[in-house]
């Protein structure tokens, strides 16, 4: 948590983003039991009472001054600020009125509308495979804009034992191939970003 010299704004800034977590949360868990519910699969929620590795962020897009050439889509030639990505698990995405997320329909990138006060949620790749490819998940970016942008991301992943081999009908997913549980995954897929990142 911030430890600045003004101890109000640090306490404020804290009970804030806690009471933003769980918001997002409940918001997160009621689409799983939403899913669940239009997709006759009454096992999903399971898979979610605990969730160890869920997580929130607050993003800050600055400003350029300088193009980075080598953050052009492969796609599209799209000069970009996130890499063309698709999520894994759930996510809860608040982008207040920036503009600038696009997403992937009919192999041609739209813009996003912006969520204002509301919220977009998301499912990933690993939710996909587990409801049978019942609902998809959506490839996104987020072009260059010429502001700062802000926005703030929640995900909600599945219990560290929770069984992502195999999907609601019993089909061996994806991450099934290789893993038994979200926590091996999820060791696999930090790891992976520490080594991007650091």
């Amino acid at each position: 948590w911030p430890n600045t010299a003004d101890c109000d704004f640090d306490k404020d800034f804290k009970e804030t983003f806690q009471a933003g977590f769980e918001l997002r949360r409940g918001i997160a868990r009621a689409f799983v039991r939403s899913m669940s519910r239009a997709l006759e699969m009454p096992g999903l929620p399971s898979l979610f009472t605990e969730d160890e590795f869920s997580a929130m962020g607050l993003r800050k897009y600055p400003e350029r001054r300088a193009v980075n050439t080598n953050m052009y889509s492969d796609f599209d030639g799209e000069l970009l600020r996130e890499l063309e990505h698709v999520d894994s698990t759930v996510t809860v995405l608040s982008t207040f009125e920036n503009g600038g997320l696009q997403m992937l329909y009919k192999n041609e990138y739209k813009d996003a509308p912006n969520s204002g006060n509301d919220f977009i949620v998301n499912i990933g790749k690993i939710v996909e495979d587990i409801i049978d490819n019942e609902l998809m998940s959506v490839r996104h970016r987020v072009k260059e804009v010429e502001f700062a942008r802000y926005s703030i991301t929640y995900f909600l992943g599945p219990s560290f034992d929770a069984d992502i081999s195999r999907s609601m009908s019993g089909q061996i997913t994806e991450a099934g191939i290789k893993y038994n549980i979200f926590g091996e995954w999820i060791k696999d897929y930090l790891g992976a970003i520490e080594l991007f990142y650091y």
